[in-house]
């Protein structure tokens, strides 16, 4: 309350308190104050809690879709009107759980595609392992497959009781079931001596060891997604550089009768081929490591380390031009 004739003093005071200094930054915390107690009822943006629902929705349907068409497999009907409804009905089934997990549980996408690397590569090794053992009749190969995807689904979601995994980790776990299938094919052939003949069993114990051992590795170690990309890329790249220099065993001892390749020779390609893609990828996981170097590491460079690129420009009257090349250089 003023009196009538102190309001223009006092309204000189407001205003000399306004422009200072002092009362511009009280003005600023108490706006940013209001809008941070606006934020937190309005405008604060929470993590979505399981953010892998879609993601496991999406492989639950699948694994779903497969144990309905293993039991319409079993049953050895042929009838599309029970078909098609089982497939429905297994489809919702797969659809359902995965949604009631992700309500019960805040799953991630890392979760989510870890989770789907058991049911997944899981009924594909016990389909394949029900092949190479030639499972009669061969319905049975998909309860096989269903058996597989259920223990591989026991293992992921007992690993995720244990710790929550990412991205990197999902990719890992996929990505050594991915190697193990053809490591394990590849195993079979040179085993057999000849690549005239599918080798199921090879494929299935491979990406089944494959899954498992990348599964366990994924909870002892972080790795980024595009890490295990490249480390994937590296051991693809060094297989064809393997097989690229093994080409001319191909080309040797052959026999003429029958056309085929004789047993010695398909096992030498077939092993420098599997060594070269260990190289190629063990060598792609050791330049793209983390960290400084090591003490006894760092003493070594200086003898110096190689570089090329633009190591220096030279003046022109349009102006500088790199001059591109090789250096050795270090501490001495």
């Amino acid at each position: 309350t003023v009196a009538a004739e102190l309001v223009p003093v006092r309204g000189l005071v407001m205003l000399r308190d306004l422009l200072t200094p002092q009362a511009e930054t009280s003005a600023a915390l108490e706006a940013a104050r209001e809008e941070a107690a606006r934020g937190s009822t309005q405008g604060v943006q929470t993590p979505v809690r399981s953010q892998g629902r879609a993601v496991l929705a999406v492989n639950g349907g699948l694994f779903g879709a497969f144990t309905a068409l293993s039991l319409q497999q079993a049953s050895n009907s042929t009838d599309p009107r029970v078909f098609y409804p089982v497939l429905a009905v297994g489809t919702g089934i797969g659809i359902g759980a995965a949604l009631l997990a992700a309500d019960e549980w805040n799953v991630t996408t890392g979760d989510a595609w870890y989770l789907s690397a058991g049911p997944i590569w899981g009924a594909a090794s016990g389909f394949l392992i029900a092949a190479g053992r030639d499972v009669e009749p061969s319905s049975d190969r998909y309860s096989w497959g269903v058996g597989g995807g259920l223990i591989g689904l026991s293992l992921a979601t007992f690993a995720l009781s244990r710790t929550s995994m990412d991205d990197g980790d999902a990719t890992l776990a996929h990505s050594g079931a991915a190697l193990g299938l053809v490591w394990g094919a590849a195993t079979q052939y040179i085993w057999q001596g000849s690549t005239t003949t599918t080798p199921y069993t090879g494929m299935g114990y491979g990406s089944a060891i494959g899954v498992v051992g990348a599964g366990v590795l994924a909870t002892q170690v972080t790795l980024s997604p595009s890490r295990v990309l490249l480390i994937d890329v590296g051991a693809g790249g060094g297989a064809l550089l393997g097989a690229a220099a093994a080409s001319p065993l191909l080309f040797v001892n052959k026999d003429q009768t029958s056309g085929l390749q004789d047993a010695a020779s398909t096992r030498a390609w077939l092993s420098i081929t599997v060594a070269g893609s260990v190289v190629g990828g063990g060598l792609a996981w050791w330049l793209t490591r983390d960290g400084s170097p090591k003490p006894a590491a760092a003493a070594a460079l200086k003898w110096g380390t190689p570089s090329a690129g633009i190591i220096g420009s030279t003046p022109t009257p349009n102006g500088a031009t790199p001059v591109y090349g090789a250096v050795w250089s270090g501490a001495w």
